[in-house]
């Protein structure tokens, strides 16, 4: 086999760009990615850290290539940079090994992860933080090979870029220096590794608030670089390109200056530019007290690591006699991969292995996240607040590296046969082929249900109305629909997860032509959803609530806005202040909504770790459930239907 680390790179880009084309999400998808679509058709400024340069690589590719829809930049974007730093991958291994076929076989499993490829096949910004840990790594290594120092400028440059990118790329940074701070024989320039990391601790600095003391290390770092001998003059330079990284953050206080339909944080000042930056909004844990035990939070990672091969076989949360065993020997592989690595070439083993630790044990201790949906039952009490979603794609680099190992491990198991490079080719083919199906976006009703359902929240909407969602998959992807393609622009979708935010409160008040002042006297959520639903209502608007919002909720928001009614139509309830009430369910629209919904219900989604697929065709139901109950008179109090209105419709 040709041994040209470029070509072998081209190679394992060209094929990993192919399968994550294949399998790449044509349509909007669930969770953030409707919200990043949202940002790149209006160049808008997502939730914080707000993500600007991301964005706008997005908003310009998009006008490069205008025939494609916002989405489908998204998901070609994250495809191209997965493809892009799984060809670096294989690059820096050909370089070090001296040979491109065990490069090329280590590439393509990195690239044929679980969750690394999930990540390439939806518009979210993961994908590029992945290549930004790529691009520092080959920075490093041509540092390390080479003995240059603009290379070490450059990769100063590239990690600073994780204030305007994602902060999870900043994870690789320590194990990228050590590996531009390297000798030929192995050892450390300890003077300029320690000096160089300062500037890391500055950026984290930024990204916490303290930026006075991370302003005061850059230049002490660029003070220090001029007193010293010749060997750290380009720490200078690379305090410079730190600041001009750093830099990109402006984006969003000048597009926020402008208005834009997506401008979460609203960050026009430079004050409330840093709350973007240090998600000041939400509640960033620190390192201690846990909020899990940390046997549990490194158990969890465990459990993502089983979702990592042969999905196809078994695509659910919980381990499975018929795919856990073989992550039992990808876990061999990467074992073996890794032992390998470190006896081939130990310096850059010995940053894949730094690499590793911050990717894993590093982020578990930082991130300080609670459980996962799905785990801990049993250890922890009923209770226990849980994160909200599966959060396996903050380890997608750990992920990454452990699949380069798993292909290391590969070849070095069949290294001495007659055809090594045909035989190891098979561990690659075998993960592609045993995670295609599940991971694939372009199949029914998967590609449709998030887009049919957004329509469907709006299309019932009564004109002008102020519509109170619950959360992020039945408000994103109304963004999307209003923004990008017009559909009822006129419907003002409410979060009420986010009015506790001052800032969003007043862009809510804006968009209502309301004048009051930034709390309504009130704190909570659901408070000001009611104040702002009973103004709404003093100027003869209608308001609705989607049905996902618990009934709980709708029942104080009406209390509050004086709704004396709520009525169905298909996915939303209409909330009025009528003397005698109507019937419950408008039957005529509701029965609309579920001859438009029945396509999503013909077929069974796809089992999936996060389960929001068939979560959602259990909400496409509802129009039809009410429909039926409304037939039956509502003789149905105790059946699998009553259940189905009351816990998933939200129907009492």
């Amino acid at each position: 086999m040709d041994n040209s680390p470029e070509r072998a790179a081209l190679l394992v880009g060209a094929v990993l760009l192919l399968v994550y084309v294949l399998t790449g999400a044509p349509t909007l998808t669930f969770w953030d990615a409707s919200e990043f679509a949202t940002a790149i058709g209006t160049f808008g400024i997502p939730h914080p850290p707000g993500t600007p340069l991301y964005v706008t690589l997005g908003t310009a590719f998009w006008q490069v290539v205008p025939m494609l829809t916002p989405v489908q930049i998204g998901s070609l974007l994250s495809a191209l940079s997965t493809s892009a730093a799984c060809a670096l991958a294989t690059w820096i291994a050909a370089r070090a090994g001296g040979k491109s076929a065990p490069a090329i076989i280590a590439g393509l499993c990195a690239g044929a992860m679980g969750t690394v490829w999930m990540n390439a096949t939806e518009t979210e910004v993961y994908a590029v933080a992945l290549f930004i840990v790529a691009a520092q790594c080959a920075l490093a290594w041509h540092a390390y090979s080479h003995d240059d120092d603009r290379a070490r400028v450059a990769l100063a440059f590239v990690a600073a870029l994780a204030v305007p990118v994602h902060l999870s790329a900043l994870v690789a940074t320590p194990a990228a220096l050590l590996l531009a701070n390297s000798t030929s024989d192995g050892g450390v320039r300890w003077r300029s590794l320690l000096t160089s990391g300062v500037l890391v601790i500055a950026t984290a600095l930024l990204s916490v608030g303290a930026w006075t003391l991370a302003f005061a290390c850059v230049a002490g770092v660029a003070l220090d670089s001029r007193l010293r001998d010749g060997s750290c003059r380009w720490l200078l330079p690379a305090s410079l390109v730190t600041l001009l990284a750093w830099s990109a953050a402006l984006i969003m206080l000048v597009r926020a200056r402008h208005a834009p339909f997506l401008n979460q944080g609203d960050p026009d000042t430079l004050p409330k530019l840093l709350a973007v930056i240090t998600r000041a909004q939400y509640d960033v844990a620190a390192p201690w007290p846990r909020r899990a035990p940390f046997w549990l939070q490194l158990g969890n990672i465990v459990q993502y690591a089983d979702w990592q091969v042969a999905l196809t076989l078994w695509n659910d949360v919980t381990p499975s006699w018929v795919r856990t065993p073989f992550s039992a020997i990808a876990a061999l592989l990467g074992g073996a991969g890794a032992v390998a690595h470190w006896r081939a070439h130990r310096v850059t083993a010995r940053a894949a292995l730094a690499l590793m630790l911050l990717a894993t044990l590093g982020v578990c201790v930082m991130l300080n996240l609670r459980a996962g949906p799905s785990f801990g039952f049993g250890f922890l009490p009923d209770s226990a607040i849980r994160e909200a979603r599966e959060r396996d794609y903050f380890f997608a680099l750990a992920f990454w590296i452990w699949g380069l190992w798993i292909g290391i491990g590969a070849w070095a198991g069949v290294r001495r046969l007659r055809r090594p490079a045909l035989v190891a080719a098979l561990v690659p083919i075998a993960m592609v082929a045993g995670s295609w199906r599940p991971i694939a976006r372009d199949v029914l009703p998967d590609k449709r249900i998030v887009t049919t359902m957004a329509d469907e929240f709006l299309v019932e909407s009564p004109r002008s109305a102020m519509l109170f969602t619950a959360g992020d998959n039945d408000s994103y992807p109304l963004w999307y629909r209003q923004a990008v393609d017009s559909i009822r622009p006129d419907v003002q979708v409410v979060v009420t997860s986010l009015l506790p935010a001052n800032w969003y409160l007043r862009e809510s008040l804006w968009r209502s032509g309301a004048s009051e002042s930034d709390t309504l006297g009130r704190t909570d959520a659901i408070g000001r959803a009611g104040l702002l639903a009973r103004r709404q209502l003093d100027l003869r608007r209608p308001i609705a609530a989607s049905i996902l919002l618990p009934t709980s909720e709708r029942t104080e928001l009406g209390r509050i806005a004086g709704v004396t009614c709520w009525r169905r139509f298909g996915l939303i309830d209409v909330g009025s202040r009528l003397a005698v009430c109507p019937p419950r369910i408008d039957l005529e629209r509701t029965f609309e909504s579920a001859r438009r919904l029945s396509p999503l219900t013909a077929s069974p989604a796809r089992p999936s770790t996060d389960g929001m697929a068939t979560a959602f065709q259990k909400i496409a139901r509802c129009s039809g459930a009410a429909v039926t109950s409304a037939l039956n008179g509502g003789a149905t109090a105790d059946s699998s239907l009553r259940r189905l209105l009351d816990l998933t419709c939200n129907l009492q």
